[in-house]
């Protein structure tokens, strides 16, 4: 049996979803939306609406061209911040109003051009100014193009010193960037309640946790997982993509509820199935574990989705 063969010949025999997207209106041109609403050439994007050519957002409103973003609106070029409302062209900032062309900084109102600020407010170059004068003077350095205000405030961000990595209540025994709340993390990036894992990134648990995978990405509440790419909850599954609800899986594409199947697609609260026939467990457990002594005895075992289908 050539298992790799026959996956393949399943997976081109059925038609390929043009999108991954759950319960999302208006957001044709989007891929990897979720519970959200008027999305536009945008990816990854949860419980959002109105927002346009952006990545990475959860709880977002009216945000266009930004990334990694949490639970901010109206905002415009912004990147790796949350609970923004009017801001544009920030960077690592949060829980920030009315500010522009800022990079670190937390608990700011009305600022511009500034650097690693605490709980200010009406500050150009990290400079305070009277209300009257900081209004006049904003106005005056906004006739110019955001390119041009760029040239002159990246000499100035360069004298100050850089975080080496983003940790936040969390980052024990960590090592990565953008780390919260999480644990025994290596080379992660941008996760969330994450613990006892490595090479994992977009993993950003709100309301679960996931622990022990690897190799993992855009995905919550997992845990056990390897090489699984935009799951959620899911254990013990490898080589799994698009799938919900599944455990003790591997090779699976578009299954949701299903619990210890091998190279399937498109099922739904399936258990004990191979290349989506419907065995016995006892059949399951003898044929699948010589379907993958066989293929680790030619070590070929471990190719990922995208391999197999070439």
């Amino acid at each position: 049996m050539d298992f790799y063969k026959e996956f393949k010949n399943l997976l081109v025999s059925k038609p390929r979803n043009a999108t991954s997207s759950r319960t999302a209106e208006n957001c044709e041109f989007s891929d990897y939306v979720y519970l959200s609403k008027n999305i536009y050439l945008s990816y990854f994007i949860t419980e959002c609406e109105d927002c346009y050519y952006s990545e990475y957002l959860t709880k977002c409103r009216d945000c266009v061209d930004c990334a990694h973003l949490g639970s901010c609106e109206l905002s415009y070029q912004c990147v790796d911040c949350s609970g923004l409302y009017g801001c544009s062209h920030l960077q690592d900032c949060h829980n920030c109003s009315n500010c522009d062309f800022c990079t670190d900084c937390l608990n700011c109102k009305d600022c511009f051009g500034s650097f690693g600020l605490r709980q200010q407010k009406f500050c150009i170059f990290n400079k305070s100014y009277p209300e009257d004068v900081y209004r006049k003077r904003v106005a005056e350095f906004k006739k110019n193009t955001p390119k041009k205000i760029i040239e002159v405030l990246t000499p100035q961000f360069n004298k100050h010193p850089r975080l080496y990595a983003r940790m936040l209540k969390g980052g024990e025994h960590c090592f990565g960037d953008y780390i919260y709340f999480s644990k025994n993390c290596f080379q992660c990036f941008s996760v969330r309640n994450v613990s006892d894992s490595a090479y994992v990134s977009h993993v950003n648990d709100q309301q679960t946790s996931s622990a022990d995978n690897v190799d993992c990405d855009f995905c919550s509440g997992i845990e056990l997982c390897y090489e699984c790419h935009n799951v959620n909850s899911c254990n013990n599954c490898s080589f799994v993509e698009n799938c919900i609800g599944c455990s003790d899986s591997t090779y699976c594409l578009n299954c949701y509820n299903c619990r210890s199947c091998l190279g399937c697609t498109y099922l739904m609260n399936k258990e004990y199935c191979i290349l989506n026939r419907q065995f016995t467990r006892d059949e399951y457990l003898a044929a699948s574990a010589k379907i993958i002594k066989d293929l680790k005895e030619a070590k070929v075992y471990g190719k990922s989705l995208a391999e197999t289908i070439k």
